[in-house]
């Protein structure tokens, strides 16, 4: 259940916020935050992930997914895609990084065709 995670991995950081595993940490917390469907909350956990590993890709794809689902396009797919410099193999970011740019797309369209009326 995520909020057993959730719980679990705020446990490990009260213990450990700077230790060698606290990258893996905030970003298992981010997963299970978006599962909970709070995704602020996951954006902020996978910055602080990324502020420990930058080079951290399952943390990228993290706030990729949580800057999808609060529709912030550009920084899913600017997320999405430093997620796949880091791990290309991951089908997940390349999936949702198709469905990012889109949306992202389609946003920018609709913004265009705002500003012409």
């Amino acid at each position: 259940d995520y909020e057993s995670a959730y719980e679990a991995y705020t446990q490990a950081l009260n213990c450990s916020p700077n230790g060698p595993q606290s990258h893996v940490y905030y970003s298992n917390r981010a997963a299970a935050l978006c599962y909970l469907e709070r995704y602020q909350d996951a954006e902020m956990d996978s910055l602080k992930s990324l502020g420990l590993e930058p080079t951290y890709g399952k943390a990228h794809a993290r706030l990729g997914l949580s800057r999808f689902f609060l529709h912030d396009y550009a920084g899913a797919v600017q997320a999405y895609t430093l997620a796949l410099e880091y791990d290309p193999g991951n089908a997940a970011s390349q999936s949702y990084l198709t469905k990012a740019k889109a949306k992202l797309a389609k946003q920018q369209q609709k913004q265009q065709q705002q500003q012409q009326q």
